[in-house]
């Protein structure tokens, strides 16, 4: 059995050539998998279009495929028939799209990883094999990633031993899903929601590459960290401030008023000195 991996990740890869020796690997580009010195020894392309994933698909020779991470969709009308399998990283039929992990976070979804067929949807293909991460609200970005990718690693093993034989024929249907693409808007705090709301923003883009954002005169910051006060000497000591305003500034932490507490956005970039007190913090 000849497998094709195609993917952005190195868990379920490292599984797979602990199983076979017969793999072609196609990374795609910029990605952490192109950086890992797993590459370093292992023979590999590199790729980046989708036109060059669907000619790989044509022109390679392989049973399987083992698709981690493949950022576009394919064309099955336009392919051979063959298995197309995927391990996305999110309990199906829950969290389809491209950032279900963020998606878990802002929504309070559980998240979890789902070896599935590969069909004409976008993630609804006949399921193989799953492993389910319970929601909690002390989970952020950073730590949901790395259990994410010890379930795809767990659900790639377990489709293994399954032969990639599905489930069932088609994956059960529900009304109760959310599809979860993030985009520039989604970065920025809801500063008109809750406090919760707010600070599951935080917790869902505070790795190092995004960091969530807010506007103060026109100005992007970005915050890697939050906490919430309702501390009554600070409350009173702000109290003559506007709720959305920055209170008080201090290293890398504004404190902003809010309606009955106060939030510490901490690890903030960008030109912090106390000429931002009284000033708005505008989000979304």
């Amino acid at each position: 059995m000849k497998y094709l991996f195609i993917g952005n990740r190195r868990f379920v890869l490292e599984e797979l050539l602990k199983r076979s020796s017969d793999v072609a690997v196609y990374v795609m580009e910029k990605t952490h998998l192109h950086k890992e010195n797993l590459l370093q020894q292992l023979p590999h392309t590199v790729i980046s279009t989708s036109e060059e994933v669907h000619r790989v698909l044509i022109d390679e020779e392989y049973d399987i495929l083992i698709s981690n991470g493949l950022p576009h969709i394919l064309n099955l009308a336009k392919l051979p028939k063959k298995l197309f399998v995927n391990i996305h990283p999110s309990f199906l039929p829950d969290l389809r799209g491209v950032d279900p992990v963020l998606g878990s976070i802002l929504f309070e979804r559980d998240a979890g990883a789902t070896c599935h067929i590969i069909d004409e949807g976008i993630d609804t293909g006949p399921i193989i094999s799953q492993e389910k991460i319970p929601f909690s609200d002390d989970l952020h970005a950073s730590l949901l990633y790395l259990l994410s990718f010890e379930a795809e690693k767990r659900c790639f093993i377990s489709a293994w031993e399954k032969n990639f034989i599905p489930i069932n024929q088609k994956q059960p249907t529900s009304t109760d899903t959310v599809y979860f693409t993030r985009s520039y808007n989604t970065r920025f705090l809801p500063l008109t929601g809750s406090d919760y709301e707010v600070i599951q923003t935080v917790k869902a883009f505070e790795n190092k590459n995004q960091g969530a954002r807010f506007l103060i005169d026109k100005q992007e910051f970005r915050c890697f960290d939050i906490w919430l006060s309702h501390n009554p000497f600070l409350l009173e000591m702000i109290s003559q401030h506007e709720i959305n305003s920055v209170a008080m500034v201090y290293e890398d932490t504004l404190i902003v008023k809010r309606n009955r507490s106060a939030i510490g956005l901490r690890h903030v970039e960008g030109n912090l000195d106390n000429n931002l007190v009284g000033k708005m913090i505008v989000g979304r």
